[in-house]
């Protein structure tokens, strides 16, 4: 499985409109709070070790009533889950200090976490990120109200009364190869020399494989022989879901689309095990479905095993 994808909750819908229920979950005396402010969860740092801020109710008491977003997540080991969200909001920066507590992306620490709990924090940052920018009804611009335990959102409007739910954008991702090579691109904002598989959103009326095939040819002039299905990444920076698909070229010619990345290119698996040592070339981050894209196709042929090539590198190799 990939990364964010091993949420152990519970996610219990029916308690989400049980209002004595959620009252209930809120009191237990484990119910555990993520705090989330501006799309960055609360970390503590313990030596070399980054550790994920589970408050307690009483903890979390004080920030209840000002959080802009309260979401139940649901129930793990018969625990309940909550996350407070906020959005610019200094009182908490005062009562979380820098010194001793850091708010971060979750990109940034996921590797340092157990699966589960970065898994738990990518849904919360997801429904946090959803309440905070939905506060107006899409149909007539009126205020919406929380309901149904932060997972739906009402138009106040009586004349509306639209119900808004958590919307999901789909990206399709894949590994282009062809004979021994593979196609990886690069943006201009990212480090130098990262390479990374080509990526693009799903259109209306497009299926998974149409979007793969469009964006293949729309990005790099490449003409697909072959696609399959590969697996899926929740992918809540901010909200979507990445479609992971596996894909073989007509040929390797190439007519880039510069206004859409750096740069394109073929790298052989040996290319890629030189620049890895070199420094001259870098992977995707490892918790991205990018990452694992390019891993089973590179461990795919006998006597080759990316991991082993990336034993002993240099961090800032990797």
């Amino acid at each position: 499985m990939n990364y964010f994808s091993h949420n152990p909750l519970n996610r219990d819908f029916e308690a989400r409109t049980d209002a004595a229920q959620q009252a209930r979950f809120w009191s237990h005396p484990q119910v555990r709070i993520l705090l989330i402010h501006d799309s960055q969860s609360l970390f503590q740092q313990q030596g070399d070790v980054m550790q994920a801020v589970l408050l307690s109710r009483e903890e979390a008491e004080a920030l209840e009533p000002v959080a802009r977003a309260k979401v139940f997540l649901g129930i793990a080991d018969n625990v309940p889950y909550f996350a407070l969200g906020f959005d610019k909001h200094p009182d908490v920066l005062a009562k979380y200090p820098e010194t001793t507590y850091l708010f971060r992306d979750l990109k940034e620490v996921a590797l340092q976490l157990p699966q589960e709990q970065s898994a738990i924090l990518a849904y919360a940052r997801a429904m946090v990120h959803w309440n905070l920018r939905h506060h107006y009804c899409t149909n007539c611009g009126a205020l919406t109200l929380s309901k149904d335990a932060g997972h739906v959102r009402q138009c106040t409007n009586e004349s509306c009364g639209l119900h808004h739910f958590p919307r999901t954008d789909t990206a399709v991702i894949m590994l282009i190869s062809e004979g021994d090579a593979c196609l990886l691109a690069r943006q201009a904002t990212w480090p130098k020399s990262r390479y990374a598989t080509l990526a693009g959103f799903l259109e209306p009326c497009e299926t998974l494989e149409q979007a793969v095939a469009r964006e293949a040819t729309e990005e790099t002039g490449v003409q697909l022989a072959g696609i399959t299905y590969h697996s899926s990444q929740p992918w809540p920076f901010p909200s979507s879901v990445m479609v992971g698909f596996m894909a073989t070229a007509v040929s390797r010619s190439l007519s880039v689309n510069y206004n859409e990345m750096e740069d394109a290119r073929w790298f052989t698996r040996d290319e890629i095990a030189n620049g890895l040592h070199q420094g001259t070339f870098l992977l995707p981050p490892q918790v991205s479905i990018s990452y694992r894209l390019i891993r089973d196709w590179y461990n795919a042929l006998p006597g080759h095993q990316l991991e082993e090539v990336m034993q002993g590198l240099p961090e800032q190799h990797i």
